[in-house]
C-alpha cells in the first residue's frame, strides 16, 4: 500500500515536470517564431526600417546623449567617491525619518529624479550591489524613482513646446507625482536599517574612470533600445497617439505636439522602451516587473491629474506657449540651466573629496 502510494506521488511529480518542460518548449518555440517573424518583417520593410533606425540615431545623438551622459557620469562619480558622504549627511536623517529609507538611498533618489531615466534605476542597482540597500528598499525606491530628467524635460520637451517654462512645469509635475507616491507609501513601511557602505570609497581619478565606463554602457544600451524601437515602430501601423507608450523620445518629438496632460502622463510612464532597459536591473534587485509597471501607471495617472489642475489654474500662460508652431530648437542657456546647477553641486562635492584625500591631479 505504501509502495503504491509512493509510486503514485512520484508518477504525479514526473507528470507535472513533463507538463512544465513542454510549456517551456512551447514558450521557446513561440519566442523563436515571433523573433524570426520580426527579422523577416524588418527585411521586407527594409527602407522604412532603415529610416526609423536613422531617426532613432538622430534622437540619441541630438537629445539623449548630450542631455543624459554628462549628468550620469557626474552622479556616478559622486556615488562612487566620498562626495556621496556630503549628501548623505545633509539629507540622510530626513530620508530615514520621513521616507523610512536609509541614507544610502539619498544619491539614487536625488540624482535619479534630477538626471532622469534610466539613471535612477542604475544608481539604485549600484547601491544594491554594494549592499547599501536591501531588495525591499530597492523595490520601494523603484516605485517612484523614475521620471524624465531636468535637462531632457526642461530644455528638450520645453523647446519642442516653444518654451522652457512649459518644460519646467512638466518636470515639476513629474517630480510631484514621484514625491506623492514616496510620501504616501512611507507610513506602511518599517523603519529603515542603518547600514554602512560596504567597501571603501574610490579616489576621484578611479571614480571618474569607473563612472565614465558604467555611464557610457548605460547610455549605449539606452540608445540601442531607442534605435530598435524606432525601426520597429516605423514599420508597424500604430496610431501616433500610442507611440509614446512604446518609445517616449520618438513619441513626443516624432510628430505634432500632444496635449500637455497626456505628455505629462507619458513622461512619467516612461515608455516600454525604457522599461525593457530596466528589466535586467529589476531582476537583479529581485523586483517583479508587474509591481514596477503598476506604480508606473499609477504615477502617470497622478501626473495627468496634476497637469489638468495646472492648466485649470493657469490657462492663459499655458495657452500662449502650447499654441506656438515654432520648430523645436535648443538654446545653450536653456540646456545649461538645469545641467549647470547639477554640475556645480557635483563639482563642489568633488572638491571636498579631493581635499579630503589630498589627491594630486
Amino acid at each position: 500500500m505504501v509502495i503504491n502510494k509512493s509510486y503514485s506521488i512520484v508518477n504525479h511529480y514526473y507528470k507535472d515536470c513533463h507538463i512544465y518542460i513542454n510549456m517551456m518548449h512551447i514558450k521557446s518555440a513561440l519566442s523563436a517564431i515571433l523573433l524570426t517573424s520580426v527579422i523577416v518583417f524588418l527585411i521586407i520593410m527594409s527602407p522604412a526600417a532603415k529610416e526609423g533606425a536613422l531617426n532613432g540615431i538622430q534622437l540619441c545623438e541630438g537629445i539623449i546623449i548630450p542631455s543624459l551622459l554628462p549628468i550620469l557620469i557626474i552622479t556616478n562619480i559622486i556615488l562612487k567617491s566620498r562626495a556621496a558622504d556630503v549628501f548623505e549627511k545633509l539629507f540622510g536623517r530626513l530620508f530615514e525619518a520621513v521616507l523610512r529609507l536609509p541614507k544610502s538611498a539619498v544619491i539614487p533618489i536625488l540624482f535619479g529624479l534630477v538626471s532622469g531615466y534610466p539613471a535612477g534605476a542604475v544608481l539604485t542597482a549600484e547601491q544594491y550591489r554594494a549592499g547599501a540597500i536591501t531588495s525591499d528598499e530597492a523595490r520601494r525606491i523603484m516605485h517612484f524613482n523614475m521620471c524624465g530628467g531636468a535637462a531632457f524635460i526642461v530644455s528638450a520637451v520645453g523647446g519642442f513646446y516653444g518654451s522652457a517654462k512649459i518644460g519646467f512645469a512638466l518636470y515639476i509635475i513629474n517630480i510631484l507625482s514621484s514625491v506623492i507616491i514616496a510620501f504616501a507609501s512611507a507610513p506602511f513601511c518599517k523603519k529603515a536599517e542603518r547600514k554602512a557602505r560596504s567597501g571603501s570609497a574610490l579616489s576621484f581619478s578611479s571614480a571618474l574612470c569607473t563612472a565614465a565606463e558604467s555611464s557610457s554602457k548605460s547610455v549605449i544600451l539606452m540608445s540601442a533600445y531607442i534605435i530598435l524601437f524606432a525601426a520597429i515602430m516605423k514599420v508597424l501601423p500604430l496610431p501616433d497617439a500610442l507611440y509614446p507608450l512604446f518609445e517616449i523620445t520618438g513619441g513626443i518629438f516624432g510628430g505634432e505636439k500632444i496635449p500637455l496632460p497626456y505628455c505629462a502622463f507619458f513622461l512619467q510612464f516612461g515608455g516600454l522602451c525604457i522599461h525593457f532597459q530596466l528589466i535586467g536591473l529589476l531582476g537583479e534587485m529581485k523586483i517583479k516587473y508587474i509591481d514596477f509597471l503598476v506604480f508606473r501607471v499609477l504615477s502617470a495617472i497622478i501626473s495627468f491629474v496634476i497637469c489638468k489642475g495646472y492648466i485649470a489654474l493657469f490657462p492663459d500662460s499655458v495657452q500662449v506657449f502650447y499654441n506656438t508652431n515654432e520648430a523645436m530648437s535648443f538654446q545653450f542657456t536653456e540646456t545649461g540651466t538645469a545641467f549647470g546647477i547639477l554640475a556645480m553641486l557635483g563639482c563642489g562635492a568633488l572638491v571636498l573629496d579631493i581635499e579630503n584625500r589630498k589627491i594630486k591631479l
